[in-house]
């Protein structure tokens, strides 16, 4: 299955990746401006971010047991991602004032800041869960970094990035969406090097975007 926020018709869905399959709304009420999602595939839970209503949530995969994680000292939050293994939740927030990348348990407790120095609009996050970076596209400092999930080892994969708006880790590269370029960009993940970029004939602003492992990524720690 693949999981989507819908800002303008204010729901999340689901579709099988099968050729036809019909989307199924699965969240159709109390969402403002619905914009990042996170799946834990091992607990078959979902995160998501409302910039709308500033709060971070979570739901069971069809939509039931929905529960609101965190509603305060939030005013732009965007991106968000999960580390499943370790169970550990991550979400940026691009509040102009105070820009941030958060943390905290999957049951909403710890909650930290990671990062908020040198960071300008932190609009893509993405967890590699074979790598263990915490990973983030800014297009404000136009840098796509890494750090470990305590924060330490922050590191500049790329320094110039143009206008980034989403980004997933698959393998040994990045991809991020980009709204200068209108395309996806994609970044090896060792040299930090820009190795492709894919431009649809008909230019619009790209969104989210994420990567489907053949196999769900194992389970080690």
């Amino acid at each position: 299955m693949v999981y989507w926020t819908d800002v303008a018709g204010r729901t999340i869905s689901r579709a099988s990746l099968q050729p036809g399959a019909e989307p199924e709304t699965i969240i159709n009420s109390g969402l403002i401006s619905p914009e990042g999602l996170a799946i834990d595939h091992f607990r078959r839970t979902m995160y998501w971010t409302d910039s709308g209503l500033d709060k971070i949530e979570r739901a069971r995969l069809d939509g039931s047991e929905r529960k609101a994680l965190f509603h305060t000292e939030l005013v732009n939050p965007r991106a968000i991602a999960v580390d499943p293994i370790r169970g550990n939740l991550y979400w940026t927030d691009w509040n102009r004032e105070a820009p941030k990348i958060e943390t905290s348990s999957l049951e909403g407790e710890n909650r930290r800041i990671l990062v908020n120095k040198d960071i300008g609009l932190p609009n893509g996050l993405t967890f590699d869960p074979f790598s263990k970076l915490l990973c983030w596209a800014d297009a404000g400092t136009k840098k796509l970094e890494c750090t470990l999930p305590d924060g330490t080892g922050r590191r500049v994969i790329q320094n110039n990035l143009n206008y980034p708006f989403s980004i997933v880790s698959y393998a040994d590269h990045f991809y991020h969406t980009d709204w200068r370029r209108d395309g996806v960009i994609s970044v090896n993940r060792d040299s930090g090097q820009f190795t492709d970029e894919y431009l649809p004939e008909q230019r619009s602003h790209l969104y989210g975007i994420t990567a489907v492992y053949p196999y769900c990524p194992a389970g080690r720690k």
